[in-house]
C-alpha cells in the first residue's frame, strides 16, 4: 500500500513539473490569442475566399488548396495550383501546374503573435523593420493583410502567364499595381454583391475600392474560420483532461530530452525563427533543379542557406505531409528527421548531384546539433503528445 501511494506521489510530482515546463515554454490559451480588427469583414471574406474570381485567370480560389478535410492544406505534397481540376491527389493528376513548396496550414494565422508568413518568412512583421517584398512600403500595418497581396499575384499560383500578365511580369511594386487594379475590377464585376457589401462596410464608393480592401476580408475570415480552439492539452492544464501514459511521455521528451521545445516554444509551439532541418528534397523546388535555397532567398544571407521557419504544431497531426517541400509522410518521419535524415532516403540511389545538395543541407543543419538520438518508442510517445494540439 505505501509503495503504491509512492508510486503515485512521484506521478503527481512529474505531472505538475511537465505542466509547468509547458507554461514556461509559452503556452496561452486559444481564447487568449484571438485577434481580429476586421471582425465585420468575416462573411464579405468568406465569399472572395471561395471565389475563384479573385484569380484573375487562373480558374482557382484560396480553397483550392485549403480544404477542412486536409487540415486546411491540400493534402499533397507540393501544391497544384492553376491549370488544374478537382481537389487534393485529383487536382495533382489533372494537370495543374505545380508549385516548389508545400501549401501551408491556416491555424492561429494573424492570431497574437503569430507575424511571420509562409515558409522563408517572406512576410515577416515580428521586429520593428518590417519585411515583405513591397519594401520599406507594406499595403498595410497589418502582418497577415499584407501576406494576403502575395498569392493572387503569383505567377502559376493564382495567375497564369496570358499576354496581360507578360506584359506586367516584372518585379516592381508599380507593376503589381496593375494586376491588383485588375483582379478588383474582375472582383466588383463578377462578386457584385460582396463588393457592394464591402464598399458599405469601408464607407466608400465600390469604384473606390482597392485589392487591399478585399485582402482585409480575406484576412478576417481566415483568422475567424481558422481560430484556434480548446485542444486536449488545453484542457490538461485546465485539469479537465490528463494526459495518457505515451502522452506524457512524449511531453517528457518533448520538453527534455528531445530538446523539441527548443524551436518549437511560444503560444503557437514555432519561435517563428529559421532553420535548417535536412528533410528530403521533394519535386523542383523554389531555385530549380531540386534546389530550394530557403530564408537566403529573402535575405540574401548566406547564414540563411536552406533554412525555413519553425512550423506552429497546432492540429499538426491533420496537415501532413511535411516539410517546406512535403518530402515527409508522417509524423513519426517529420520526428526523425530532425535527428536522424539519412534513415530516410535511399542514398545509394541518388544523382550525384542530389547527394551534393543533400550534404550541403547536412553541413548546415541545425536540429541535428540539437536533437538527441530518439528511440522508436521515445519518437511515438512524441506523436502522442503532438496529437494532444489537435482540436
Amino acid at each position: 500500500m505505501l509503495v503504491t501511494f509512492q508510486v503515485a506521489l512521484a506521478e503527481n510530482a512529474e505531472i505538475r513539473i511537465i505542466k509547468q515546463q509547458i507554461k514556461s515554454g509559452g503556452f496561452l490559451p486559444s481564447g487568449d490569442l484571438y485577434r481580429n480588427p476586421d471582425e465585420k469583414l468575416v462573411d464579405i471574406g468568406k465569399v472572395i475566399f471561395e471565389s475563384k474570381h479573385l484569380s484573375l485567370n487562373g480558374n482557382i480560389s484560396c480553397q483550392t488548396c485549403h480544404l477542412d478535410r486536409f487540415g486546411s492544406t491540400d493534402g499533397i505534397p507540393i501544391a497544384a495550383a492553376v491549370g488544374g481540376e478537382g481537389d487534393g491527389p485529383k487536382r495533382l493528376l489533372s494537370g495543374a501546374k505545380l508549385l516548389p513548396r508545400n501549401a501551408l496550414a491556416f491555424w492561429g494565422r494573424g492570431a497574437k503573435g503569430f507575424d511571420v508568413f509562409f515558409w522563408d518568412g517572406r512576410v515577416d512583421f515580428s521586429a520593428p523593420k518590417k519585411i515583405s517584398q513591397f519594401g520599406s512600403n507594406p499595403p498595410s500595418s497589418d502582418s497577415l493583410v499584407t501576406a494576403d497581396h502575395l498569392p493572387v499575384v503569383e505567377i502559376r499560383e493564382m495567375l497564369q502567364e496570358d499576354e496581360f500578365v507578360q506584359k506586367n511580369k516584372n518585379e516592381s511594386v508599380d507593376k503589381s499595381k496593375e494586376v491588383y487594379k485588375a483582379i478588383v475590377q474582375n472582383l466588383v464585376k463578377k462578386e457584385p454583391e460582396a463588393s457592394r457589401n464591402l464598399a458599405k462596410a469601408l464607407g466608400k464608393d465600390v469604384s473606390k475600392l482597392e485589392y487591399t480592401d478585399f485582402a482585409r476580408t480575406l484576412a478576417a475570415f481566415i483568422r475567424s474560420e481558422f481560430r484556434l480552439k480548446p485542444s486536449k492539452l488545453e484542457n490538461v492544464i485546465l485539469g479537465k483532461e490528463s494526459f495518457t501514459q505515451s502522452e506524457l511521455k512524449g511531453a517528457l521528451v518533448f520538453y527534455g530530452k528531445g530538446a523539441c521545445v527548443t524551436c518549437h516554444a511560444g503560444p503557437h509551439f514555432s519561435d517563428f525563427k529559421f532553420y535548417t532541418v535536412p528533410f528530403p528534397q521533394l519535386g523542383f523546388g523554389r531555385n530549380g533543379f531540386g534546389v530550394d535555397l530557403g530564408r537566403y532567398n529573402v535575405t540574401f544571407n548566406t547564414k540563411d542557406l536552406y533554412k525555413f521557419r519553425t512550423p506552429p504544431l497546432y492540429n499538426v497531426e491533420k496537415t501532413g505531409p511535411y516539410g517546406h517541400s512535403g518530402s515527409v509522410r508522417t509524423m513519426e518521419e517529420a520526428v526523425t528527421a530532425h535527428y536522424d535524415p539519412l534513415s530516410l532516403l535511399a542514398v545509394d540511389k541518388m544523382k550525384q548531384f542530389d547527394k551534393f545538395e543533400l550534404a550541403k543541407r547536412l553541413s548546415y543543419s541545425d536540429s541535428t546539433t540539437r536533437v538527441n538520438y530518439l528511440s522508436s518508442e521515445e519518437v511515438n510517445h512524441v506523436v502522442s503528445f503532438l496529437k494532444t494540439l489537435s482540436f
